[in-house]
């Protein structure tokens, strides 16, 4: 089915766990394989997934190993093949090592006999697609390899783009977190495969899923509002002096939620890292358990005030399945426009 579709997607792994790609496979709204099938989705290039055992265009082109199964990325990179979105995970990284050429602390694959990294690969990339992602917080603000320390220079994706000097048709979309929540990721993509430009904040977000924050929607954000502080995890009460990051971290974690809408961090025990915050794993972030020095102002609420917060969430929630639903009826909605 990839083989007849229209959307070619390719997949550029750099420093990261492959925590997004887990992730993404877990989307529940829409299922990942919906999306594949309903959005006609080629994913010419995801190396977590490819295993000689499966046919995904390569094999069939001859090439049967782990080694070669680079093959289409590389032909997208340096040949003609057509790439529509670029999706990438992990942080750039473009320092230059002892001996060698800059960008290459990451190198994927080999191509006219000379390894390539991903710096090079994300410029030839990048320049030609119609969209790139930045899935995951070390593409989108660097994350964990960019932290303190960083001897391999590991940047974000935006400005690994800039440091080579290569522009993208559209503003690059970031979509950050530790991992990228699948369904926000999806819906996002489902929009801008049907000419919806996604309204993006001043630090590429979709407004969508990053215009609030995480503590405005906290189910314990009644325990805050009457001075109630848990002096530990297992105790009720708002975990701000734990250490919480739900005050500085702009997210949809409390509407949406996680794994199919079952929970999410303060609501299943732990307080907010702060995951999604452009400086995760760093100051303000961090020390983790250590209480946030100074926030933005918070708008007052009382707890009565909560309820209406979820119903709102409920609003959110219904809004981002009509989103998800919209491809599917596509023609109906165009039918109706006309009508109107």
């Amino acid at each position: 089915m990839a083989q007849e579709s229209k959307v070619h997607i390719l997949w550029l792994p750099a420093a990261g766990d492959s925590g997004c790609s887990i992730s993404m496979l877990q989307a529940a709204s829409p299922d990942l394989a919906d999306a594949v099938t309903d959005l006609k989705l080629a994913i010419d290039f995801w190396q977590p997934v490819m295993t000689p055992d499966y046919d995904l265009g390569w094999v069939s082109a001859g090439y049967t190993s782990e080694d070669r199964s680079q093959v289409p990325l590389m032909r997208a990179a340096f040949d003609d093949s057509p790439v529509d979105v670029l999706i990438v995970e992990g942080s750039i990284q473009t320092g230059t090592p002892k001996g060698g050429r800059m960008g290459d602390y990451c190198t994927i694959g080999e191509y006219g006999g000379k390894p390539r990294s991903a710096l090079e690969l994300l410029g030839k990339l990048a320049s030609k697609a119609s969209y790139v992602v930045a899935l995951g917080q070390c593409a989108a603000f660097g994350g964990i390899p960019a932290a303190t320390g960083n001897l391999t220079q590991a940047t974000s994706v935006v400005n690994a783009l800039q440091t080579v000097g290569v522009s993208t048709k559209n503003p690059v979309i970031n979509m950050p977190g530790c991992p990228a929540h699948p369904d926000w990721t999806l819906v996002t993509l489902a929009s801008i495969l049907q000419g919806y430009a996604p309204d993006l904040d001043s630090k590429g977000r979709p407004r969508a899923f990053f215009e609030r924050t995480i503590h405005d929607s906290c189910p314990r954000r009644g325990h805050y509002d009457k001075g109630e502080f848990a002096a530990a995890f297992d105790e009720p009460g708002c975990l701000w002096k734990l250490g919480c990051k739900g005050p500085i971290t702009y997210a949809a974690c409390a509407l949406t939620k996680w794994n199919n809408g079952l929970g999410f961090c303060t609501q299943g025990g732990p307080m907010c890292w702060g995951c999604m915050h452009e400086s995760f794993p760093d100051s303000p972030t961090s020390p983790f358990f250590k209480e946030v020095e100074s926030v933005p102002t918070l708008l007052g609420l009382d707890a009565n005030t909560v309820a209406g917060i979820m119903a709102a969430g409920t609003v959110v929630g219904l809004s981002a399945h009509a989103i998800s639903s919209h491809y599917r009826n596509k023609k109906a909605v165009e039918e109706e426009a006309k009508a109107h």
